[in-house]
Protein backbone atom coordinates (compact mmCIF):
# COMPACT_ATOMS: atom_id res chain seq x y z
CA UNK A 1 0.00 0.00 0.00
CA UNK A 2 2.90 2.56 0.96
CA UNK A 3 4.61 1.60 -2.38
CA UNK A 4 1.22 2.62 -4.41
CA UNK A 5 1.57 6.01 -2.58
CA UNK A 6 5.04 7.23 -3.37
CA UNK A 7 4.21 5.81 -7.29
CA UNK A 8 1.25 7.92 -7.10
CA UNK A 9 2.79 10.90 -5.82
CA UNK A 10 5.86 10.17 -8.54
CA UNK A 11 3.82 10.18 -11.47
CA UNK A 12 1.95 13.45 -10.12
CA UNK A 13 5.51 14.83 -10.06
CA UNK A 14 6.24 13.54 -13.41
CA UNK A 15 2.81 14.83 -15.19
CA UNK A 16 3.63 18.44 -12.85
CA UNK A 17 6.83 18.28 -14.89
CA UNK A 18 6.04 17.56 -18.20
CA UNK A 19 3.47 20.32 -18.35
CA UNK A 20 5.14 23.11 -16.83
CA UNK A 21 7.60 23.93 -20.14
CA UNK A 22 4.07 24.32 -21.78
CA UNK A 23 2.75 26.82 -19.94
CA UNK A 24 6.29 28.54 -19.53
CA UNK A 25 7.09 28.84 -22.89
CA UNK A 26 3.92 29.48 -24.77
CA UNK A 27 3.66 32.74 -25.27
CA UNK A 28 7.40 32.46 -26.83
CA UNK A 29 6.00 30.23 -29.73
CA UNK A 30 3.97 32.82 -31.08
CA UNK A 31 5.46 35.03 -33.73
CA UNK A 32 5.77 39.10 -32.61
CA UNK A 33 5.99 39.45 -36.60
CA UNK A 34 4.11 38.31 -39.15
CA UNK A 35 4.23 38.74 -43.11
CA UNK A 36 1.01 38.48 -45.35
CA UNK A 37 1.47 38.32 -48.58
CA UNK A 38 -1.25 40.55 -50.95
CA UNK A 39 -1.99 39.50 -54.78
CA UNK A 40 0.62 41.88 -55.82
CA UNK A 41 3.20 39.95 -55.97
CA UNK A 42 5.92 42.63 -55.03
CA UNK A 43 4.25 43.65 -52.35
CA UNK A 44 3.58 42.34 -48.57
CA UNK A 45 2.19 43.38 -45.65
CA UNK A 46 4.13 43.33 -42.24
CA UNK A 47 1.69 42.95 -38.87
CA UNK A 48 3.33 43.55 -35.26
CA UNK A 49 0.87 41.23 -33.96
CA UNK A 50 1.35 42.75 -30.62
CA UNK A 51 0.83 46.20 -31.08
CA UNK A 52 -0.90 46.18 -34.68
CA UNK A 53 1.30 48.65 -36.42
CA UNK A 54 1.49 47.53 -40.18
CA UNK A 55 4.06 48.12 -42.53
CA UNK A 56 4.01 47.98 -46.67
CA UNK A 57 6.71 45.84 -48.13
CA UNK A 58 7.82 46.24 -51.44
CA UNK A 59 10.29 43.51 -52.66
CA UNK A 60 12.61 45.06 -55.28
CA UNK A 61 13.83 43.86 -58.63
CA UNK A 62 16.54 44.94 -60.68
CA UNK A 63 15.22 48.71 -61.70
CA UNK A 64 12.91 49.25 -58.47
CA UNK A 65 14.23 49.65 -54.75
CA UNK A 66 13.01 47.76 -52.10
CA UNK A 67 10.32 50.12 -49.72
CA UNK A 68 9.26 49.50 -46.48
CA UNK A 69 6.23 52.28 -46.10
CA UNK A 70 4.20 53.16 -43.09
CA UNK A 71 1.01 51.83 -43.15
CA UNK A 72 -0.45 52.07 -39.81
CA UNK A 73 2.66 53.40 -37.15
CA UNK A 74 -0.37 54.18 -34.59
CA UNK A 75 0.09 51.23 -31.25
CA UNK A 76 -3.81 49.88 -30.56
CA UNK A 77 -2.09 48.27 -28.10
CA UNK A 78 0.23 49.34 -24.58
CA UNK A 79 2.99 47.35 -22.98
CA UNK A 80 2.68 46.97 -19.37
CA UNK A 81 5.73 49.36 -18.78
CA UNK A 82 4.03 51.75 -20.94
CA UNK A 83 0.93 51.98 -18.62
CA UNK A 84 2.65 51.85 -16.13
CA UNK A 85 4.98 54.88 -17.02
CA UNK A 86 1.89 57.22 -18.27
CA UNK A 87 0.01 56.03 -15.06
CA UNK A 88 3.05 57.52 -12.86
CA UNK A 89 3.00 60.90 -14.81
CA UNK A 90 -0.83 61.10 -14.59
CA UNK A 91 -0.39 60.40 -10.46
CA UNK A 92 2.20 63.41 -10.25
CA UNK A 93 0.17 65.91 -11.93
CA UNK A 94 -2.55 65.34 -9.91
CA UNK A 95 -0.38 65.29 -7.24
CA UNK A 96 1.17 68.61 -7.76
CA UNK A 97 -1.62 70.32 -9.26
CA UNK A 98 -4.62 69.05 -6.92
CA UNK A 99 -4.08 66.68 -4.36
CA UNK A 100 -1.08 68.96 -2.78
CA UNK A 101 -3.29 72.05 -2.63
CA UNK A 102 -4.86 73.41 0.38
CA UNK A 103 -8.86 72.47 0.38
CA UNK A 104 -9.57 76.40 0.04
CA UNK A 105 -7.88 76.34 -3.27
CA UNK A 106 -8.64 72.72 -4.65
CA UNK A 107 -12.02 71.33 -3.30
CA UNK A 108 -11.97 67.82 -1.95
CA UNK A 109 -14.50 66.62 -4.44
CA UNK A 110 -12.49 67.99 -7.41
CA UNK A 111 -9.29 66.21 -6.03
CA UNK A 112 -11.03 62.88 -5.71
CA UNK A 113 -13.11 63.77 -8.98
CA UNK A 114 -9.37 64.37 -10.95
CA UNK A 115 -7.54 61.50 -9.36
CA UNK A 116 -6.65 59.06 -12.14
CA UNK A 117 -7.68 55.47 -11.61
CA UNK A 118 -5.76 53.10 -9.80
CA UNK A 119 -3.34 51.05 -12.05
CA UNK A 120 -4.75 47.99 -11.03
CA UNK A 121 -8.18 48.98 -12.16
CA UNK A 122 -6.98 50.54 -15.94
CA UNK A 123 -5.32 47.15 -16.60
CA UNK A 124 -8.64 44.92 -15.58
CA UNK A 125 -10.26 47.28 -18.39
CA UNK A 126 -8.72 45.66 -21.44
CA UNK A 127 -11.61 47.27 -24.07
CA UNK A 128 -9.82 50.73 -22.81
CA UNK A 129 -6.57 49.75 -22.15
CA UNK A 130 -5.57 46.77 -24.03
CA UNK A 131 -2.08 45.36 -23.48
CA UNK A 132 0.51 44.42 -26.23
CA UNK A 133 0.78 40.32 -26.60
CA UNK A 134 2.29 38.79 -29.22
CA UNK A 135 -0.80 37.59 -31.70
CA UNK A 136 -3.12 39.97 -30.27
CA UNK A 137 -3.97 40.86 -33.71
CA UNK A 138 -4.64 39.22 -37.25
CA UNK A 139 -4.99 40.23 -41.04
CA UNK A 140 -7.66 38.37 -42.85
CA UNK A 141 -7.75 38.88 -46.92
CA UNK A 142 -10.98 40.41 -47.89
CA UNK A 143 -12.62 39.97 -51.88
CA UNK A 144 -10.76 43.56 -52.49
CA UNK A 145 -7.13 42.60 -53.37
CA UNK A 146 -6.19 45.95 -51.81
CA UNK A 147 -8.31 45.56 -48.36
CA UNK A 148 -7.70 43.34 -45.33
CA UNK A 149 -9.79 42.76 -42.43
CA UNK A 150 -7.38 43.03 -38.80
CA UNK A 151 -8.65 41.81 -35.77
CA UNK A 152 -7.98 42.06 -31.91
CA UNK A 153 -8.26 38.83 -30.79
CA UNK A 154 -8.84 39.43 -27.32
CA UNK A 155 -11.35 42.17 -27.39
CA UNK A 156 -13.15 41.73 -31.18
CA UNK A 157 -12.50 45.18 -32.33
CA UNK A 158 -11.95 45.10 -35.96
CA UNK A 159 -10.42 47.03 -38.81
CA UNK A 160 -10.20 47.98 -42.19
CA UNK A 161 -6.95 47.63 -43.67
CA UNK A 162 -6.05 49.16 -46.84
CA UNK A 163 -2.77 49.14 -48.87
CA UNK A 164 -1.99 50.70 -52.19
CA UNK A 165 1.37 52.27 -54.25
CA UNK A 166 -0.49 55.15 -54.17
CA UNK A 167 0.45 57.03 -49.78
CA UNK A 168 -3.25 58.98 -50.12
CA UNK A 169 -4.98 56.07 -50.40
CA UNK A 170 -3.56 53.78 -47.47
CA UNK A 171 -5.35 53.69 -44.39
CA UNK A 172 -6.36 51.64 -41.13
CA UNK A 173 -9.83 52.24 -40.03
CA UNK A 174 -11.88 50.73 -37.21
CA UNK A 175 -15.22 49.46 -37.92
CA UNK A 176 -17.67 50.38 -35.25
Amino acid sequence: MLNLHFLYLGMKKLLLLLFIPFVCFGQEDIERYKVYNTTNIYTCLLLDSATGQIWQLQIGLPDVDRLKSVLSDKKLTETLAGYTQQHNKDMKYWEENYNSKADSIVSVKDKEYYKPLSLENKLNDDYYYPIAKNGRFKLYPTGNSYNFIMVDTINGKTYQVQWNIDKDKRFVIRFY
